[in-house]
């Protein structure tokens, strides 16, 4: 027997809820189980699978300027803290809990160096009133002088807060690439042989390996992998989750998910099933928190996860 219209309304529009929820908001087990629990039914899973076809489609809309825009809107807003939040939120001290350790110091004129371990998050507060936001393993070299403002990014992801100051530019170097701002925030990540630089407020000048200047917008980001050179429009909002201890991953291959997730620390994943290492998913996650990420993965693509005698999570097909 068919159902009614209002039944099959109120499917969709849960499906939607979960869709939107799995996607933005810190997947904690609980969460995971609730949702299991839901799509059990045969009718609501066929609903979420309506909901996935849907995204999908309006994923090849959202190429469009001025479509991501609106879209990157909604989800800054939808960031913003509120005074009351959902049972399933994790609140900010449970960060500490999962192993994030957050400082935060002040350095005068001079070289300094910082540096995060895995795991580690740090804050750093310059006597210029500039910020910096670490990232798990990363490296940062300071040299403030009268005239200018240097800091070389070794190696991780670090959201720099610029004070304005035209008399001395703020460069960040990564490698090749090197970033000039006056007064923006910007995030910039280098890891392996790939940089990434995302505008989130004001502009920046991004200068590659071969020479060439490129000014940025917010809500762009620049991004190199040997010769290649890319800019596109993107979520500022979920490049920069990591700050509050989420990892948002948008259509990622599953063998570069693992290596983020793995970034953190915890117990490490390996994918023993190697074929599935080009699957995507998508999903927002907590830092230093695996167990979750492999429950989420087991549920969508067939794997199947086991722990061995030193407490590894290995991903296996499932048979």
């Amino acid at each position: 027997m068919e159902e009614d219209g209002i039944t099959a309304d109120r499917r969709r529009a849960e499906a939607a809820q979960w869709f939107a929820r799995l996607k933005t908001l810190p997947v904690s087990v609980g969460t995971l189980n609730d949702f299991f629990a839901w799509r059990r039914d045969k009718k609501n899973a066929l609903a979420f699978e309506e909901a996935e076809r849907f995204w999908s489609e309006a994923g090849r809309l959202g190429e469009r300027p001025a479509i991501l825009r609106a879209v990157d809107a909604v989800v800054t807003r939808a960031a913003r803290p509120r005074r009351r939040r959902p049972a399933w939120v994790v609140p900010t001290f449970a960060l500490l809990v999962a192993g994030i350790l957050i400082g935060v110091a002040f350095y005068p004129f001079g070289t300094s160096a910082f540096q995060t371990a895995s795991g580690e998050q740090r804050a750093v507060a310059l006597e210029d009133g500039s910020r910096l936001q670490l990232n798990t393993e990363t490296k940062v070299r300071v040299r403030y002088s009268a005239k200018a403002r240097q800091l070389v990014l070794q190696r991780g992801e670090a959201l720099f807060t610029v004070a304005h100051d035209t008399t001395r530019p703020f460069t960040v170097v990564a490698g090749d690439v090197a970033v000039t701002a006056t007064g923006t925030r910007f995030d910039v990540s280098r890891v392996g042989q790939q940089t990434l630089v995302t505008l989130v407020e004001g502009h920046v000048s991004v200068r590659g390996a071969d020479g060439r200047l490129t000014w940025l917008a917010p809500g762009q980001q620049w991004r190199s992998q040997g010769t290649d050179r890319l800019v596109r429009l993107v979520s500022t909002a979920n490049v920069v989750a990591w700050t509050q201890g989420r990892i948002v991953l948008d259509n990622t291959a599953l063998a570069d998910a693992i290596d983020q997730i793995n970034r953190y620390g915890g117990k490490p994943i390996t994918l023993d099933a190697t074929a599935m290492r080009d699957e995507r998913i998508s999903g927002t996650f907590e830092v230093a928190d695996p167990q979750s990420f492999a429950a989420a993965v087991t549920a969508f693509l067939p794997l199947q996860q086991h722990l061995d005698e030193d407490g590894h999570i290995h991903l296996s097909a499932r048979k």
